[in-house]
C-alpha cells in the first residue's frame, strides 16, 4: 500500500516580494522530510522585470508541481518495488561506472591519439584489403556547366565544346554566360546516378551514353548544359583511391583507437599489480 505524503506549499504570492538574500532560505515546498528552495529552482526564474507577478506566480507553482510530481513517483516506485530495487540500484552503479570509464578512456584517447596518416599508409591499407573496395554502384568522374537558352551565341557554344580546336573559345563564352555549375571538381569521383540527377540527360542505357561520349550537350526548357565525361567505373569494379580515402584515413584511426584503449586497459591492471592494490589469486 502506497504510504501518505504530505505537501506543504507556501504562500506564491510572496515569492516576487521576498528580498534577495532572503528568497535564497525561502522554502516553497516541503515532502516529509525534503524541502524545496527558491534557490534550486532560481535557474529556470525570470529576471526581475521581466514577467508580471501573476505570471511569475504562475510559474513557480508548476516548477513546485513539477518538484512534487517527480518526488512523489520515486518514493511510490521505491515503497512499490522493493524486491525489484536492488536491481534497479546495480544498473544504476553499473551504468555510472560505465559513464566514468568512457569519460576516462574518452579523454586518453584523446590526448595520446595520433590523427596523422600519411599517404603511404593509406595506400598500403588500400593494396592490402583490396577486395573490400568493390563498388556498390556505377561512379564517374565528370563535369558541367550549364547557361541559358537564350544567351547570345550558345549554338555556337555547343560546337566550341564539342570541337578540341576551339576550347578557349567556348571558355571565354562560358566564363561570360555560365550561370549553373557543379559543385565538385572534374577530378572528383561522385555516384553516377547523382550526377545523372543534375543534368537533364534522356537516355534508356546512361552508362553506355556516358561511356562512348566525353563531351555533350543536353538541355531542358531554360538552360543548355554542357557535360565533361573525364573516366566511368561500373559497379562491382574496384573502387579508385580517392574515392574511399576519406573511409580509409577513419578506419586507420579507428584501429589507433582500439589499440591505445586495449594499452590502457593493460597498463592500468599492470600498475594496480605492481602498487599492490590488486592481488589476483
Amino acid at each position: 500500500m502506497l504510504k501518505p505524503i504530505f505537501i506543504v506549499l507556501v504562500a506564491l504570492a510572496a515569492v516576487a516580494c521576498v528580498p534577495n538574500g532572503a528568497a535564497e532560505l525561502e522554502v516553497l515546498a516541503e515532502l516529509g522530510n525534503k524541502k524545496l528552495y527558491i534557490e534550486d529552482i532560481s535557474d529556470h526564474l525570470p529576471k526581475p522585470g521581466q514577467m508580471d507577478e501573476a505570471d511569475s506566480i504562475s510559474l513557480v507553482n508548476r516548477l513546485v508541481r513539477q518538484w512534487a510530481e517527480n518526488e512523489l513517483l520515486v518514493e511510490a516506485a521505491e515503497f512499490n518495488l522493493t524486491t525489484e530495487l536492488e536491481d534497479f540500484e546495480g544498473l544504476v552503479k553499473q551504468y555510472r561506472n560505465d559513464l566514468l570509464k568512457h569519460a576516462y578512456i574518452d579523454g586518453y584517447v584523446r590526448q595520446h591519439l595520433d590523427t596523422t596518416i600519411s599517404q603511404q599508409q593509406i595506400q598500403d591499407y588500400y593494396d592490402q584489403n583490396l577486395s573490400n573496395f568493390e563498388l556498390k554502384e556505377s561512379i564517374v568522374q565528370a563535369y558541367y556547366a550549364a547557361a541559358p537558352l537564350k544567351a547570345q551565341k550558345t549554338q555556337e557554344a555547343k560546337r566550341w565544346f564539342l570541337s578540341d580546336r576551339y576550347q578557349e573559345k567556348y571558355l571565354d563564352w562560358a566564363e561570360v554566360f555560365v550561370t549553373k555549375q557543379s559543385n565538385y571538381g572534374d577530378s572528383a569521383w561522385v555516384p553516377m546516378m547523382d550526377f545523372l540527377q543534375e543534368i537533364p540527360l534522356e537516355s534508356t542505357n546512361p552508362y553506355n551514353y556516358l561511356n562512348r561520349r566525353k563531351r555533350f550537350t543536353c538541355e531542358d526548357t531554360a538552360l543548355v548544359y554542357f557535360v565533361q565525361v573525364n573516366a566511368l567505373l561500373i559497379k562491382d569494379s574496384y573502387s579508385p583511391l580517392p574515392y574511399v580515402e576519406e573511409r580509409i584515413k577513419k578506419v586507420l584511426l579507428n584501429k589507433r583507437r582500439l589499440t591505445l584503449i586495449e594499452q590502457i586497459e593493460e597498463k592500468i591492471i599492470e600498475h594496480a599489480i605492481e602498487e599492490g592494490t590488486l592481488i589476483i589469486h
